[in-house]
């Protein structure tokens, strides 16, 4: 049977919301590796890098150099401070012309690392591909804007979303990785993923009716969709907190590695944490509880206790993880899968949020 020209439509769409959240997730996890590796200042400026489009690589790019061609807006590190070209400069001494520069003031971080500079490139990079299958989603939806107004109007707000989180981004660097910032731009992140989850559900379910492909559905179930639903709803909501307290502990540990560095000995930090810390670990106890309930009503509900049951495996591997960290001194390699499960989660969280209730509204 042919597809229906609504079939390719939402097909196509639904390929673009694919790309956007396997994207979303992997910008999630790398965020993650820049702060677990001090990597946030790779780059000390936005969106270039050392005033550059392709980082450098060595300590000479970054540094004075004689019979050099140096472009507007080019950094160079000297005597720990950070210095712009202010036009087109061929060096042609050994002798730094400091007419020719002006000092770089939005912060004093002048250090180049080039392993930093190249995972916070990655991490810009991936952000900056982010943007592609959003943009043309969005486009892609408003040519039947009509006919799918929240669908096209939720795909604006995850595009304006975007935009807001690349904006922060270049706060963040500009303040030199101001502590609640970086929080919010994490935040950010997590309701774009929610937004582009919720499109990506209701056009599946459109995409399945039409390429005949819809799960069948039992009747006389609609108390325990609704019982199942709202379980769903109160996980969301658990897990929104827990991130949140998450990052609080995120943000201790992060002046704890501004105190003593980021090598050193980390045996004694849990003790030095605030007692938010035992809060989050105790909260996992909770969570666990509710996913567990939500796993048992979903019994018999066709795709929602596939989601219940992801959700549990991957709530049950990350408290195992979040217990690691606490009882082995917080291993750097750890953070980024915590906060990647945390992601996953709250994708099938929502995903299965709107399934439950598109399968209430019988879509």
């Amino acid at each position: 049977m042919p597809h229906s020209p609504t079939t390719k439509w939402t097909a196509v769409l639904r390929r673009l919301l694919q790309a956007s959240i396997l994207l979303t997730l992997l910008v999630i996890l790398a965020g993650s590796v820049v702060r677990m590796t001090g990597s946030g200042m790779g780059c000390p400026d936005w969106p270039t890098c050392f005033g550059l489009i392709v980082p450098p690589t060595q300590e000479s790019q970054v540094t004075f150099q004689p019979s050099t061609l140096y472009e507007p807006g080019q950094m160079i590190v000297r005597n720990d401070t950070l210095w712009v070209a202010r036009e087109t400069i061929i060096s042609s001494g050994r002798d730094f012309n400091p007419a020719q520069w002006e000092a770089y003031t939005r912060h004093d971080y002048a250090v180049f690392n080039p392993v930093h500079t190249w995972i916070e490139y990655i991490n810009r990079l991936l952000g900056a591909l982010l943007g592609l299958p959003v943009v043309l989603a969005t486009v892609w939806i408003f040519w039947r804007v009509k006919s799918h107004p929240k669908w096209a109007f939720t795909m604006l707000g995850a595009l304006l979303l975007l935009g807001f989180e690349a904006w922060l981004g270049k706060v963040v660097v500009d303040g030199n990785l101001v502590p609640h910032q970086i929080t919010y731009h994490m935040a950010g992140a997590f309701l774009l993923l929610a937004l582009l989850t919720a499109v990506y559900r209701s056009v599946s379910s459109e995409w399945e009716l039409h390429a005949l492909r819809a799960e069948t559905q039992r009747e006389g179930l609609e108390a325990e969709r609704q019982k199942a639903y709202r379980l769903f709803l109160i996980l969301i909501g658990l897990l929104a907190v827990q991130i949140v307290m998450g990052t609080q502990v995120r943000e201790e540990v992060d002046v704890l590695i501004k105190a003593f560095g980021l090598e050193a000995d980390r045996s004694s930090w849990i003790a030095q944490l605030p007692a938010g810390l035992l809060v989050h670990r105790s909260f996992s106890l909770l969570i666990l509880g509710v996913s567990y309930g939500l796993y048992r009503k979903s019994f018999g509900l066709g795709g929602l206790k596939v989601r219940a049951a992801g959700v549990l495996y991957i709530l049950l591997l990350e408290t195992a993880l979040g217990a690691a960290m606490y009882y082995f001194a917080i291993p750097r390699f750890m953070q980024p899968m915590h906060l990647l499960l945390s992601a996953i989660a709250w994708f099938l969280l929502v995903d299965g949020a709107f399934k439950a209730w598109l399968m209430l509204r019988k879509v």
